[in-house]
């Protein structure tokens, strides 16, 4: 029983860190080293699995025992949950987005892009050449003025985004209220 729990236990760790870079919370950051430990664990839960599987054939056949489905069940479980949260693409899958913004700075590869989600939280991403950022937060948009709850938003996405924005309808943008920020352009 105990090597059933060690096997299933490993199977389970190499399943979760293949799939855990991947769940939206909190802030997070994404890139070339999120791939290659994406196909690093999923290769050793592969590895494992066929090592498992080629056990549990040898038992089969020498003791007679049953096939032991349950390592099938974890990898299929952990390929379909895998696929179902990286074909959300880093999406907020229990809100929907409210307002979505990108901000492009010229001279500089970084740029960014801005989510507000209908439960009151943001997502403001930066983004450069090698990998790209989220930072999550609060923020209150009273009289079309937009406050963006998260003190350190400023140093994190190196000065992209500020705190204070007033919304134009019309041209359909968020307007820094320090003007030595770009201005957002609204998408959705």
């Amino acid at each position: 029983m105990k090597k059933n729990i060690t096997k299933y236990g490993i199977l389970s760790f190499f399943g979760i860190a293949m799939i855990y870079q991947f769940i939206p919370i909190g802030d997070y950051c994404s890139g070339l080293l999120s791939g290659l430990n994406f196909l690093f664990f999923a290769g050793l839960l592969i590895l494992t699995f066929f090592i498992v599987t080629i056990i549990n054939l040898i038992k089969i056949y020498k003791k007679k025992q049953k096939f032991d489905l349950f390592p099938l069940i974890l990898i299929l479980s952990f390929g379909i949950i895998g696929y179902i949260i990286m074909s959300l693409e880093n999406k907020k899958f229990w809100t929907t987005v409210k307002l979505s913004g990108i901000i492009q700075v010229e001279g500089r590869s970084p740029s960014g892009t801005l989510k507000l989600y209908k439960n009151g939280t943001f997502g403001a991403t930066y983004h450069s050449i090698e990998y790209s950022c989220t930072f999550q937060g609060e923020y209150k948009l009273k009289n079309n003025k937009l406050q963006l709850e998260r003190k350190d938003i400023l140093i994190e996405t190196d000065s992209i985004f500020t705190n204070q924005y007033v919304l134009n309808t019309v041209k359909e943008s968020l307007t820094p209220i320090n003007k030595s920020f770009k201005t957002i352009k609204i998408i959705k």
